[in-house]
């Protein structure tokens, strides 16, 4: 039976660099792959690997109707493993400036999407059996985190706690629910951001993240002989 492996964000950068590379651990998978605005990039994958059955899934999780389609979607896969990789683009926003919409928004992709593709895939995968994996970021492992991210780093919390909450209710012996939690990445995420900050995170640590480096981290996450349950594991350069 073919690896069957449900992505969601898999059109971001992180999102198709990480599915190539499990298509070259598993040329035949099955894979649910959920992208935005950019699911071009999701049936080149397809085109590159032509044994693999690439099935992609369109949905703005900025929109519930949308959402639920997804989630609708995936009801009844029998997911060996269940990625969550989804993040909205990335913008400054002052705590005196705040919007509600950008709250809003921010915890819809972040936190709302989440819990609707995680009641219909995380019961079945109990039973089954499989490994499920969220991205955070370092930023929720830090005393303080960097300012003028307020909408961002409040979803980010918030879906620590409900991966927390998933790895209480349905993690165990079969199920391992984690979360992998970089450093500054360089990916698309950051063209919003001020180059200084970019500059400080180079010199601070040396140079920034590529997603290949999230790799060995993720693999012992998903396939390997990892006891962890609940757990953030944090990758610096």
């Amino acid at each position: 039976m073919a690896y069957t492996a449900v992505i969601a964000g898999a059109s971001s950068d992180t999102g198709i660099a990480y599915t190539e590379h499990l298509l070259k651990r598993f040329p035949e998978a099955c894979i649910y792959a959920h992208g935005g605005s950019r699911t071009e990039r999701l049936y080149g994958l397809a085109e590159k690997y032509p044994l693999a059955d690439i099935k992609v899934l369109k949905a703005d999780l900025l929109k519930k109707e949308e959402r639920e389609g997804l989630a609708a979607a995936l009801k009844g896969v029998a997911a060996d493993a269940f990625l969550f990789l989804p993040a909205g683009r990335f913008s400054y926003m002052r705590l005196k400036d705040a919007e509600e919409e950008r709250f809003t928004d921010a915890f819809s992709i972040q936190v709302l999407s989440f819990a609707d593709l995680a009641k219909v895939l995380l019961p079945d995968m109990k039973k089954r059996g499989g490994r499920a994996l969220v991205m955070l970021t370092e930023y929720v492992t830090m005393e303080l985190p960097p300012r003028f991210m307020s909408d961002y780093i409040a979803a980010k919390y918030a879906l620590l706690g409900l991966m927390k909450a998933a790895a209480s209710e349905y993690g165990g012996k079969d199920l391992k629910i984690n979360a992998i939690a970089p450093s500054m990445m360089d990916t698309c995420f950051l063209n919003g951001m001020d180059p200084k900050i970019k500059e400080l995170e180079i010199y601070k640590n040396g140079r920034i993240l590529s997603p290949a480096d999230l790799f060995k981290d993720m693999d012992e996450l998903l396939f390997g002989e990892c006891e962890e349950n609940g757990c953030i594991r944090v990758v610096r350069p």
